[in-house]
C-alpha cells in the first residue's frame, strides 16, 4: 500500500486507461448545496488567499492490474470535482463544434480512451445517479435530473460570469493547486479496514455502510467467485427489502436498516448489551459476524431474521404476519402501536418459542405490557427501556414454557398501576391528530372487540368519530350542541375518551352532525357496539362526557390487565 501527495489532475489523469468505480457498499451521491459551496470557496481562495488547498485523503483499491480503481473513500469529492469540470467544459470558451474536448486538462479528469470512443472516468454505483451523471458527461444537460443536475447548475451559475482569463486560472488552480493524499491498496481486506477506520477516527460513516463494507471485504477473501457474488447479492437484497418494506411513522428513512439490524443483533446468540446505540452498532455487528466461521452462514442467518422481522413489524398498525397464527396478529398490532422499538421484544419471543399456542399467548402478554405503558403515556425513553429490558429477560429464560411467567413479571415491574392508568385516562385527551392517531384507533378497537367476543373488526374500515364535533364552538350550525355543553370545559373535553367512538367509514361519511338527535339515528343503526351504545343517551352534555370517559377508562384497564 502506498500514499502519495498528488495534484487533482494527477489523481484522475495519472492512471492512463483506468476508470474509477464507486463500489456497491458506498452510499449514493449525497452532497448538497452547503458542500458544493464549501468546495467552490476552497477553490476560489487559491491564488488569492492561499497558494494551494488540501482536499483530504482519497483511498483507492487497485483492480484488474490497474485498469479499474474502486473509490473506497472520497467518492463525494471526486464526483463533485468531475461535475465542476463539466460546468467549465460547457462554457463557450471551451466548447467545440464536434463536442469533443480540446483541452488536455479537462480530458485528463473527465474521460478515458480505451477504444474508438471516450468513456466517463467515473462509474457510480447507484444506477439512477449513474444515468444522470452520464447525461451530464455527454452534454445532455436538459435531460439530466437529480442531485448531480443540481450540483451542475450550482457550478454553472458560479462560472457563468467569468472571463476567459479567469476560467483559465480556475482550471489551472483545480488541476494543479488542489491537492489530495492518494492511498492505493491492492489487498481488498486492507482497503475495507482503512475505510472502517475512518469511522473510528471521527469521520461520520453510518454503521450500515460499515457493515456492508465488512461483508464485501469478507466476500472478497473467498476463493469461490460464485459464492462471493452470492454473499454480496444477498446482502444488497437484505438492505433493499428493509428500505422497500419499512416506512410510515414508525420507521423514519434513516432507521429502516439501522434499527432492524440493531434489534436482530441483540437477539443473536452472541451476548450483546440490552440496548445498542448508533456508536456501538458496528462494533457489535463485527462481534456477531466473527462468531461465524463462514460469512455466508452469517448472511443466511441474517436474511432469515429479516424475513421474520418483516412479518412481525408494522409501519403503523399493519402486520403482514405471513407465518404468524391469525389470532396472534392483533396482539402484534397492539404491541407495535405502543412503541417504535417493539420488534426487539416480539423477535425475542418468536425466536424462543416453537409452539403456536404459546406464541399467541406470549404475544398477548407482550401487548399488555406495551398498551399499559401507552395508555398511561409513559415517556418514550421509559417505554423503550422497558421493551428492551423485557426482551433481555425473555432471552435469558431457558424453557419456552416459562416465558409466560417472565412476561407477567415484567408487566408488574415496568407498567403503572391500574389506579395510575385510570387517573391519566380520566384527566387527559387522546391522540387524535397526526400520523400517530392509529394508537387511539386501536385503543377504541380493543374496547369494541372485548364487547364483541371472538368477532374481529376490519381496522381499515373504521374511523374515529367525535360525538360532539371538535369544532362545536367554531361552527354556527352547531348551536344545539352549544346549548347543552359547558363552553369552559369543552375545549379540554373534546378529545377525551368519553367524547370518542368508532364508526364504519360508510356511516362516518353520511352522518349528520348538526345535533345529537341527528347523530343518534346513525349511531342506533351502527354495527359498531360502542357507537350503538351512545344512541341510548337522551342528550349529550359535559357531564355525560365525563361519565363516559370514566366508564371507558375502566373498560380499557380491565381489557389490559393480567
Amino acid at each position: 500500500m502506498e500514499a502519495r501527495y498528488k495534484k487533482i489532475r494527477d489523481l484522475f489523469g495519472g492512471k492512463r486507461g483506468a476508470v474509477f468505480h464507486v463500489p456497491e457498499y458506498q452510499r449514493g451521491y449525497e452532497w448538497e448545496k452547503k458542500h458544493w459551496r464549501d468546495l467552490w470557496t476552497d477553490v476560489d481562495r487559491i491564488g488569492k488567499q492561499v497558494e494551494q488547498h488540501y482536499l483530504g485523503n482519497i483511498i483507492l483499491l487497485k483492480r484488474d492490474s490497474g485498469s479499474l480503481y474502486e473509490i473506497v473513500d472520497g467518492q463525494q469529492r471526486m464526483v463533485t470535482i468531475s461535475i465542476l469540470m463539466m460546468s467549465i467544459r460547457d462554457t463557450p470558451h471551451f466548447g467545440t463544434e464536434d463536442g469533443r474536448l480540446d483541452d488536455v486538462r479537462l480530458e485528463d479528469i473527465l474521460e478515458v480512451n480505451r477504444g474508438d470512443d471516450p468513456e466517463p472516468k467515473i462509474i457510480l454505483a447507484d444506477e439512477e445517479a449513474e444515468e444522470e451523471f452520464n447525461k451530464l458527461w455527454r452534454g445532455e444537460v436538459e435531460e439530466a435530473n437529480g442531485r448531480v443536475r443540481k450540483a451542475y447548475e450550482y457550478y454553472s451559475a458560479e462560472v457563468d460570469g467569468l472571463e476567459e482569463q479567469e476560467l483559465e486560472e480556475l482550471l489551472n488552480n483545480i488541476c494543479d493547486y488542489l491537492r489530495v493524499v492518494e492511498t492505493v491498496a491492492t489487498d481488498p481486506s486492507l482497503a475495507y479496514s482503512i475505510f472502517q477506520s475512518q469511522n473510528e477516527r471521527g469521520k461520520e460513516v453510518s454503521p450500515q455502510i460499515l457493515a456492508k463494507a465488512r461483508i464485501h471485504g469478507a466476500a472478497e477473501d473467498i476463493d469461490d467467485l460464485e459464492k462471493s457474488k452470492e454473499i454480496t447479492r444477498r446482502w444488497g437484497h437484505i438492505y433493499n427489502l428493509l428500505e422497500d418494506n419499512l416506512g410510515g411513522p414508525r420507521f423514519q428513512r434513516r432507521l429502516r436498516i439501522r434499527r432492524p439490524m440493531t434489534q436482530i443483533l441483540i437477539n443473536s446468540e452472541v451476548p450483546t448489551p440490552r440496548q445498542v446505540d448508533k456508536s456501538e452498532l458496528y462494533r457489535n455487528f463485527e462481534k456477531v459476524l466473527d462468531n461465524y466461521d463462514d460469512v455466508y452462514d452469517f448472511v443466511m442467518w441474517f436474511q432469515d431474521q429479516v424475513d421474520i422481522y418483516l412479518q412481525i413489524s408494522s409501519n403503523s398498525y399493519d402486520v403482514e404476519g405471513r407465518n404468524i397464527p391469525d389470532d396472534a396478529i392483533r396482539h402484534l398490532q397492539y404491541l407495535n402501536s405502543a412503541s417504535t422499538h417493539s420488534e426487539v421484544l416480539s423477535l425475542a419471543i418468536y425466536n424462543n418459542i416453537e409452539d403456536d399456542i404459546l406464541l399467541k399467548e406470549n404475544f398477548r402478554l407482550a401487548s399488555i405490557l406495551a398498551m399499559r405503558m401507552e395508555l398511561s403515556s409513559m415517556s418514550s425513553a421509559d417505554t423503550r427501556d422497558a421493551i428492551y429490558g423485557t426482551a433481555a429477560e425473555v432471552r435469558k429464560t431457558k424453557d419456552q414454557n416459562d416465558i409466560r411467567q417472565t412476561l407477567r413479571d415484567c408487566i408488574r415491574e415496568y407498567t403503572p398501576s391500574d389506579g395510575e392508568m385510570e387517573e391519566y385516562l380520566k384527566a387527559n385527551s387522546m391522540n387524535i391528530r397526526g400520523s400517530w392517531n392509529f394508537r387511539t384507533l386501536l385503543a377504541l378497537v380493543s374496547i369494541e372487540e372485548e364487547r364483541r367476543g371472538p368477532w374481529k373488526m376490519e381496522i381499515e374500515d373504521l374511523h374515529i368519530e367525535h360525538i360532539a364535533p371538535r369544532n362545536t364552538y367554531g361552527d354556527p350550525d352547531y348551536y344545539e350542541w352549544r346549548e347543552r355543553l359547558d363552553d369552559d370545559r369543552f375545549e379540554q373535553q373534546k378529545d377525551m375518551l368519553g367524547n370518542l367512538t368508532l364508526l364504519l367509514d360508510s356511516d362516518h361519511a353520511s352522518v349528520v352532525e348538526t345535533s345529537f338527535s341527528d347523530k343518534k339515528r346513525t349511531y342506533s343503526d351502527s354495527d359498531v357496539k360502542i357507537a350503538e351504545e351512545v344512541s341510548r343517551y337522551e342528550d349529550w352534555t359535559s357531564e355525560d362526557i365525563d361519565h363516559r370517559t370514566e366508564d371507558l377508562a375502566k373498560e380499557l384497564i380491565e381489557r389490559w390487565s393480567l
